[in-house]
């Protein structure tokens, strides 16, 4: 008789506890800024889903729970993490975390009612994953008008940053984010900070210490320039860095035969430039020699 009584009981509580699983769908910014897509499932206070960053399309698993005190910690598979409350079931909000468990920031995500659907469609749109070969090739799709096109709005942003007094932190980002969509390279990634890009100092320190980067040799040297006008032109990614007023001043360099300059006495390419400091003299394509008044101390880097 017991046992007839127990199993209604355990079919009832089963079914209470599957109908305790809830579903959440949020979107919002970290940072103010950066873009991420959240949708998660939560089981007796165990967490289980997955998160895009929007500008990126990467796609990161999460895993979670809730702690006592209502707080949700989300981690992402690369040890990064969220960790905030959800408010009414209606918002996520809290701090964001790299995987050294260095605070990066707030985030605020609101929720969404968007299908399901859409994240596939997100994803299918993504950039696809280049081998080695084809990491410092430009799209072959782009024209040099385009790139004009990409560098421009770039540098509308990257002054408009600066005018809205956004964390300057965050503006010394846009050289990285150019150079990221128009040579299809991850180099100039934030490794710990997903979907987020390195500021010019943080690139430069990269690559000077990455051994599939090379310095090519300065340009006060003419038979590098010509090297680094020759190698722009082959599609590569070819780097400039200059130590300016307590920075380094990255720029890359663009495609073209050089106009000669009687003050260095030699063909000198044109670059784009994200100026640090003074967003105003940032261009999609200027002269070395209109940049710096002599060649000294400008170095030239190149994927090797």
């Amino acid at each position: 008789m017991i046992k007839y009584l127990i199993l209604p009981f355990l079919l009832v509580y089963t079914l209470q506890v599957q109908a305790q699983q809830t579903n959440y769908s949020f979107e919002g910014l970290i940072n103010t800024e950066l873009k991420v897509r959240l949708r998660f499932s939560v089981e007796d206070k165990k967490a289980e889903g997955y998160c895009i960053y929007m500008d990126t399309k990467d796609k990161k698993t999460l895993t979670g729970e809730f702690t006592e005190d209502g707080t949700l910690t989300l981690r992402q598979s690369d040890g990064e993490r969220f960790e905030g409350k959800v408010i009414a079931n209606y918002m996520y909000k809290g701090e964001f975390f790299n995987k050294e468990n260095v605070d990066q920031g707030t985030f605020l995500f609101s929720k969404i009612e968007t299908p399901i659907a859409e994240d596939e469609a997100i994803l299918s749109n993504a950039t696809p994953k280049t081998t080695n070969s084809e990491t410092t090739a430009t799209k072959k799709s782009l024209t040099e008008t385009e790139i004009s096109d990409i560098l421009d709005r770039y540098i509308k942003e990257y002054k408009e940053c600066y005018q809205k007094g956004i964390d300057p932190m965050k503006c010394r980002q846009y050289t990285s984010r150019a150079i990221t969509e128009i040579f299809n390279v991850d180099d100039f990634k934030d490794p710990y900070v997903g979907g987020s890009f390195l500021t010019m100092t943080e690139a430069y320190d990269k690559i000077a210490a990455d051994s599939n980067w090379k310095m090519l040799g300065e340009a006060s040297d003419k038979g590098t320039l010509a090297q680094a006008i020759e190698k722009a032109n082959n599609d590569e990614l070819v780097v400039v860095a200059y130590a300016f007023k307590g920075f380094i001043q990255l720029s890359f360099i663009r495609k073209g035969e050089g106009k000669m300059s009687s003050k260095w006495g030699t063909k000198v390419p044109e670059v784009a430039i994200f100026f640090n400091n003074d967003p105003n003299k940032s261009y999609s394509s200027k002269g070395l020699n209109y940049l710096w008044r002599d060649a000294s101390n400008i170095e030239i880097w190149i994927k090797k």
